[in-house]
């Protein structure tokens, strides 16, 4: 039996990032992981639909290439070369990950790894691991419904989504949420005529209502049918299946798409030999992430907090600054959402919905992306910045639609981390002509000084 100061259940970017930062603090640690190292982001998630939405960007751009005097007369989607460089990537990444934990001499143990008590782990197939201290970071699995079941061939799930070898004529969507909505984006940039079906009112509920209308209305021009507060009741059929939708509609689809959102994995892992408990399906933990087993930490999508791969990263680092001795507390408040449609969408903070409700005195700027001589020379002038502060001006939010918003929305993470003030943002010098001017603009704005807008 080996002995180890840390122990980490999982490699997605919860566990192979602590494992990394735990090594270079100089705990001789170890990674236990049942299936690919890099976990669901870098398999099945993140990186691999950000590669094919790369390629549908690619595609949409020199669909549209006359327009900026490049006529480019044949154009076509090879899908299995999509698929190949999508693999690759996967492929190169993963490798990353396992030549760095190498490099760090943290050991990857493969096998599937469950508790035998506050510090011993059991492994399929491999010896036990005694470690002083353990971090659970078992990520989370795909959700479903009831009235659909997922075969993995007609109906998939947003893993076997990744699984198709030719691009289906026609998609139903079953979730509106952010993972339906990007498959939506990147298939029909490839030709698929999309239909959504969304239980909630709006698609993407997590954004405001104008960036969920501003979508939907975009979507419905590029021929997305969308259908709000609407259930389906079924799918019937093998070629093509019949979606049936609440309320008497039918739509036929060659494949079905059920995106309903995630949920955490938490069986197997033998929680109760340490007496680790539950909360509303997730691992119970306090503010330092430790659970009810004091040597015990649970990170990522099995705790409480947003579903996302950088949230994981984030507790992941702060779970072994608390092993170190370090004392710190989780914050949401400063993670960004960020959400890889066409065009994208990101926030951080407060909403201005929140605002308007809880803020008394807030203020909410906003800036058109037509109005950026980036954005127009780019030809990408759908969307907006909006910054939404206190009555003293104190940053609270942002949310950006449009190019590039999930790279832009660093600065406003760095904005609302650090408590800057608007005004001060204003006189933050930015390079001309980029997209980051936006938000210098937005805060002219904001302080009552607007530049380039009426």
């Amino acid at each position: 039996m080996k002995s180890y100061d840390l122990a980490i259940i999982g490699s997605g970017p919860g566990g192979y990032i602590a494992g990394l930062y735990a090594a270079r603090h100089n705990l001789h640690t170890c990674v236990i992981e049942k299936d690919l190292t890099g976990g669901t982001c870098l398999n099945r998630g993140c990186i691999p639909t950000k590669v094919m939405l790369h390629s549908a960007s690619i595609l949409s751009l020199i669909k549209n290439s006359a327009v900026y005097g490049v006529d480019v007369r044949e154009c076509a989607l090879n899908f299995q070369t999509v698929l190949k460089r999508r693999d690759e990537v996967v492929m190169r990444l993963r490798t990353g990950v396992e030549t760095l934990l190498r490099a760090n001499k943290v050991d990857l143990i493969r096998g599937k790894g469950s508790l035998a008590g506050p510090s011993l782990i059991k492994i399929d197939g491999q010896d036990d691991v005694k470690a002083s201290n353990i971090i659970i970071a078992a990520g989370s699995k795909v959700s479903s419904i009831p009235s659909v079941k997922i075969d993995d061939e007609n109906t998939l799930s947003s893993d076997s989504a990744l699984n198709i070898e030719k691009v289906p004529d026609k998609m139903v969507i079953i979730g509106g949420g952010v993972i339906g909505c990007e498959f939506a984006s990147l298939f029909n940039t490839f030709g698929v005529k999309i239909t959504i079906v969304e239980l909630l009112d709006r698609i993407i509920p997590g954004q405001s209502k104008e960036a969920s209308k501003k979508l939907e209305a975009i979507f419905k021009k590029r021929g997305i049918e969308v259908f709000t507060s609407s259930g389906v009741e079924s799918v019937t059929g093998r070629g093509p299946l019949k979606v049936n939708i609440a309320g008497g509609r039918t739509v036929d689809a060659d494949k079905v798409l059920v995106s309903v959102g995630r949920i955490s994995a938490t069986e197997g892992l033998g929680l109760e030999s340490a007496g680790i408990l539950l909360e509303k399906g997730r691992i119970a933990v306090d503010g330092h992430l430790r659970t009810a087993a004091k040597n015990v930490y649970a990170i990522g999508d099995c705790v409480k907090g947003p579903l996302l791969a950088h949230k994981a990263s984030y507790d992941g680092i702060l779970a072994c600054d608390n092993i170190l001795g370090k004392s710190r507390t989780v914050d949401y408040s400063n993670i960004p959402s960020c959400i890889y449609t066409e065009p994208e969408i990101a926030s951080i903070g407060i909403s201005e919905d929140a605002a308007r409700a809880d803020v008394p005195g807030s203020k909410t700027a906003k800036f058109p992306y037509i109005a950026s001589g980036k954005a127009y020379l780019l030809g990408k002038t759908e969307g907006y910045i909006k910054i939404i502060g206190d009555k003293d001006g104190t940053f609270l939010g942002c949310e950006i639609m449009g190019e590039g918003a999930c790279d832009l929305i660093g600065e406003g993470v760095i904005s609302k981390s650090f408590g800057l003030n608007i005004k001060d943002l204003a006189n933050v010098v930015h390079g001309h002509p980029t997209l980051s001017e936006i938000f210098q603009e937005a805060a002219h704005v904001f302080s009552g000084s607007a530049i380039h807008s009426v």
